[in-house]
């Protein structure tokens, strides 16, 4: 049996004896199942019944064969891993003679096999979301920052899926939590409740801090291009809309150290007219109007301080007062720190990193293996997935301060 092309897929053919055709004589019907995954790592499968015997797709592929008569059959798939989250985005079946139905919500196929016939269906799964309309693909691109590093910056925006490849997945808290996933991928991340966290392997930030460097090199080598991800919310009432601009750095080193940076700016519009923008920087949010933004046409352009990653408007230093939790509470540093975001680095316009939106099904653990303060030591914060903060889903509640 040849493995189909372009996809992952298993063949379950069906034999049985055509209805009106001389004694020994046999047709087949044949219904093939397709499982394509975006993106594609390995290690992640589902698990198909209903048809047969039961059998798994993943990367790999596999091939299953069963003898039944023609009728009537449920398949259905299911996650092959525990606490996997769904991410079925498509389910089309290809029937000559449109007998079998489709339901995305449940992952199943009632499929209509008669003699002679060929049934197709394929599980597409997409970890961040359905693609969006063409409109909001060019409404993204249009108004996609200018991100300018400061001389010195040791890390640029990453694909989320290339930094899973350098971590393991734990339970409880760190930095000693039990492994749970020696290989995680953005389909077997949890996402219901429960204390979990990614841990970058061969580094540490309060032990090995030097390590983050050479593994952002070797990470950078493989995927040169940098990425932005992005993800839109409207405001019917107001006719305002938020374009969301999100990116994920290996590493945060400033005065607070943790692995897993994720931060963001938001472009609001009025209709079609820009109001102004938003800038993360050290968990809260800066805005700035579109009047006095700095720009190139429609794109905002972006200072990057060095090491913090907070995002800036202008050229410049910052002063800026670092907190943190222990058990005890909310703490702040005595005395502001200093980020600097000079712009004299790296320029990386549109045409230079990868524009993808963000969306799907948030993990619910920490994104790394803990905030530490110098002085202090590991604190209770977390790097929160950008899809469980309050900027995601209402960013429009800035405009109202």
């Amino acid at each position: 049996m040849t493995r189909l092309p372009g996809a992952v897929g298993a063949v379950v053919t069906a034999v049985a004896l055509a209805a009106g055709a001389s004694a020994g004589v046999q047709q087949s019907g044949t219904l093939v199942v397709r499982l394509v995954t975006d993106p594609a790592p390995p290690g992640v499968s589902w698990t198909y019944s209903g048809a047969g015997a039961a059998f798994k797709l993943g990367q790999n592929g596999t091939e299953q064969r069963s003898s039944f008569s023609p009728g009537t059959y449920p398949l259905r798939e299911v996650p092959a891993q525990s606490g996997q989250a769904k991410t079925l985005t498509a389910l089309v079946c290809r029937d000559p003679d449109g007998n079998t139905t489709t339901s995305v919500a449940t992952a199943t196929a009632t499929v209509g096999l008669e003699d002679g016939e060929t049934v197709t269906c394929t599980f597409t799964h997409r970890a961040l979301g359905p693609r969006s309309a063409a409109a909001a693909v060019a409404l993204a691109g249009q108004y996609a920052p200018v991100l300018r590093l400061s001389s010195g910056e040791a890390y640029q925006p990453l694909r989320i899926e290339d930094y899973l490849s350098v971590t393991s997945l734990h339970g409880g808290s760190p930095p000693r939590g039990p492994l749970l996933q020696t290989h995680p991928t953005l389909f077997s991340l949890p996402t219901t409740p429960g204390s979990s966290y990614l841990d970058v392997g061969g580094a540490q930030p309060n032990v090995s801090p030097s390590a983050y460097p050479q593994i952002e090199r070797k990470l950078v080598a493989a995927h040169p291009r940098a990425t932005v991800y992005w993800h839109i919310t409207r405001q019917p009432s107001t006719g305002r809309v938020a374009i969301e601009y999100w990116v994920l750095y290996l590493y945060n080193d400033f005065y607070d150290k943790h692995e897993a940076d994720w931060e963001g700016v938001t472009v609001f519009l009025q209709g079609s007219t820009p109001l102004g923008v938003s800038y993360s920087a050290h968990q809260g949010r800066r805005w700035s109007a579109w009047s006095s933004q700095s720009s190139t046409g429609t794109h905002p352009i972006v200072y990057v301080a060095r090491g913090s990653h907070a995002n800036y408007p202008h050229a410049g230093t910052y002063s800026v007062r670092v907190c943190w939790t222990t058990r005890y509470g909310r703490n702040c540093a005595t005395s502001p720190k200093v980020d600097t975001a000079t712009g004299t680095g790296a320029v990386l316009t549109p045409s230079a990193f990868d524009l993808q939106e963000l969306g799907g099904v948030p993990y619910t653990g920490s994104w790394g293996s803990g905030n530490y303060i110098l002085g202090i030591g590991l604190t209770k914060d977390q790097i929160t997935d950008p899809r469980r903060r309050s900027d995601y889903s209402n960013p429009f509640s800035i405009l109202t301060r």
